[in-house]
């Protein structure tokens, strides 16, 4: 089944590509999802993240508020693809200290799930797209894992909380873990596309951690 979603995927980013050519989402200048003249006007986060977990653009950009909202409820897979190679692009000097603790291995990639409700109403996942784009970048250090970190329960979406202890209890008990033994001593990057408290992601890395992770680092586009 997974496999038919993939290539269903794969057709309706073809043929929307074909009826609506790519141009950048500021300038409508055709090409790229952002053209080098609107990504260097993009504010890159200047806010402080939680420990491990670090966030390349302000979400309070313009730009990037309307590029995340049109990824996420509008089907536009291809963004994805381009923040997950953005991600890779800026943080690659992150990503090589993490090999030194790989010993040979590949990074294990988890993208944030989301519940089996809310996959079937969106039809995708957001964040498995990013670390699609992602992994793509360096197949030969990455291996993408969507079968270690699972939601149980569905939530209020984090965005709809303002007060922050509500945000962190919104989390608590909501993941759980899978194969245990597939991340062992193993260095891992947990990727989302927000971030505002950590709440997410830091509830992620405690069950990690708990099962013996050696290495994790959280990426996301934007706080």
């Amino acid at each position: 089944m997974e496999s038919l979603i993939a290539i269903i995927n794969t057709f309706g980013n073809f043929f929307s590509d074909i009826i609506s050519p790519t141009s950048c989402l500021s300038c409508e200048h055709r090409g790229e999802i952002f053209c080098d003249k609107c990504m260097s006007q993009i504010r890159t986060t200047e806010r402080k993240t939680e420990n491990n977990i670090m966030s390349l653009y302000d979400y309070r950009d313009e730009m990037i508020r309307k590029a995340i909202w049109d990824f996420k409820y509008h089907k536009k897979w291809l963004i994805g693809k381009k923040f997950g190679k953005l991600l890779y692009e800026n943080f690659i000097e992150e990503i090589s200290e993490l090999e030194e603790y790989t010993k040979g291995q590949k990074i294990i990639v988890i993208p944030v799930p989301i519940s089996k409700n809310r996959n079937k109403n969106r039809g995708y996942n957001q964040s498995e797209k990013i670390a699609q784009g992602f992994c793509k970048c360096n197949p030969k250090i990455f291996k993408l894992r969507k079968d270690i970190i699972i939601k149980t329960k569905d939530t209020l979406p984090q965005a709809k909380i303002s007060d922050r202890k509500k945000r962190l209890k919104n989390m608590v008990g909501v993941f759980n873990i899978k194969n245990k033994e597939k991340i062992k001593n193993r260095t891992i990057i947990i990727i989302d596309d927000v971030t505002t408290t950590g709440a997410t992601i830091g509830e992620i890395i405690k069950i990690l951690q708990k099962n013996k992770a050696k290495k994790i680092l959280g990426l996301t586009v934007a706080h």
